[in-house]
């Protein structure tokens, strides 16, 4: 320790009774004695401020290499020295981090820094263009022949009309765009299940009837990790994540677009003559979304599994020749409730139990039918409330309303 790092009310004492009182002083001697003994004119409490900074020996200075030091404590504090206390004595160099450092080191790394922030966010953005510039170039809209909307299928059109009541923008004519679907935020899902809107969607795509818009944000074509790295996914980029994608309207009309979207929303172009027959394999697969979707919803009220199979499928679909959607909704009401009592009372599986279920809604409407019961109409659950679909469908299109709910699928009512 440098006789010239001592405090001037220190200077009359020598190096080595200076370390003595340093000593002492730790060693929880009186300090008024000590002041007394040392001749220091100072407080008791300030005493150890007099004394010079302490070295570590594990701690040298990024800067000049000297060893870090820190203020004398007060021997209560003696071993609470904290890196942020750090200092070199040499350089200037300190540690603590809510201080900024102005040393030649410090000064010098955050210039550095600086640059290599410069140089990573121009060269994220020389890659953002370049991926940008490839879906531009994919899905060029001036690229694409649009549809006419009368060469559509009738499904197609349902579901064209379902996703624009659902995601169309508000200023469309300029853009026809849709929103994303992970924006949709309504009251009523678009379709009975996420599953069938996913499908849905697949359909309209895979028949270039909606299109990737190529002003959809990258997140729609690539993945991009909490530290900016682009994943690019197989046949990138023509594997589209749908719920993140904007989708254009690739169909046109004779009356002119804002013709084309009035006829969409407003489900102006059944025939009765020409659709019945698709319009009733559609109801038919509606009403199987919507038992489904109230199955699985009865099932996780009791904590079973609610996954199904094709088995299950083919015995909605049997039970939609003789029953409606509300019918089917009291024998899926009635049976799970008597699932969930033999699985508390008999103990069996949750597995076993939902198979009770399962077979006893067939069961239930077997009977039905031979003994031609008259079977209560359920009303839709307010959890569970009518898709967009289900409502573009029958009350627009159709116009036969809550009849496609309590009313078995049936031709006569086309």
């Amino acid at each position: 320790m440098n006789k010239k790092t001592f405090h001037k009310s220190l200077s009359h004492l020598s190096k080595e009774k200076t370390n003595e009182l340093i000593y002492r002083y730790y060693q929880n001697e009186n300090v008024i004695s000590l002041l007394e003994e040392f001749d220091i004119d100072t407080s008791p409490s300030s005493l150890f401020k007099l004394f010079p900074p302490v070295l570590h020996q594990n701690y040298p200075c990024l800067n000049c290499g000297n060893l870090l030091s820190s203020p004398a404590q007060s021997k209560s504090r003696s071993l609470c020295v904290e890196i942020s206390d750090l200092f070199c004595a040499n350089c200037g160099h300190i540690s603590n981090k809510f201080k900024k450092c102005e040393c030649d080191y410090c000064t010098n790394a955050r210039k550095q820094a600086k640059e290599d922030s410069e140089k990573q966010r121009k060269a994220k953005e020389a890659e953002r263009r370049s991926i940008r510039e490839i879906i531009e170039k994919t899905y060029d809209v001036s690229n694409s022949t649009p549809y006419d909307f009368d060469e559509l299928s009738f499904t197609h059109k349902v579901y064209l009309s379902a996703i624009c009541k659902a995601l169309l923008v508000e200023n469309y004519s300029s853009t026809k765009h849709l929103h994303p679907i992970e924006l949709f935020d309504q009251a009523n899902p678009i379709t009975p299940s996420d599953k069938y809107t996913q499908i849905i969607l697949y359909k309209l795509c895979q028949n270039s009837i909606l299109r990737p818009s190529p002003n959809s944000d990258l997140s729609a074509f690539v993945q991009e990790d909490e530290n900016g790295e682009f994943s690019f996914p197989e046949n990138f980029p023509y594997r589209v994540y749908s719920a993140k994608a904007c989708f254009v309207i690739n169909v046109t009309h004779k009356e002119g677009f804002d013709a084309l979207i009035k006829k969409i929303l407003l489900g102006d172009y059944y025939n009765s003559e020409e659709n019945a027959e698709e319009a009733l394999k559609l109801w038919k697969i509606i009403a199987k979304q919507e038992c489904i979707s109230y199955f699985e919803y009865q099932l996780s009220l009791i904590h079973f599994d609610t996954h199904f199979g094709k088995k299950t499928n083919i015995m909605i679909e049997k039970l939609l020749e003789n029953f409606s959607v509300s019918q089917i909704y009291a024998f899926i009401w009635k049976e799970v409730a008597s699932a969930s009592k033999a699985y508390l009372e008999y103990r069996c599986s949750k597995t076993y139990a939902k198979n009770i279920a399962i077979h006893g809604v067939e069961r239930y409407g077997n009977r039905a039918l031979e003994n031609g019961w008259d079977i209560i109409k359920y009303t839709r659950d307010k959890n569970l409330p009518q898709s967009i679909l289900s409502e573009v469908f029958f009350n627009l299109v159709l116009s036969i309303k809550d009849d496609g709910f309590n009313k078995a699928p049936c031709i006569s009512l086309l």
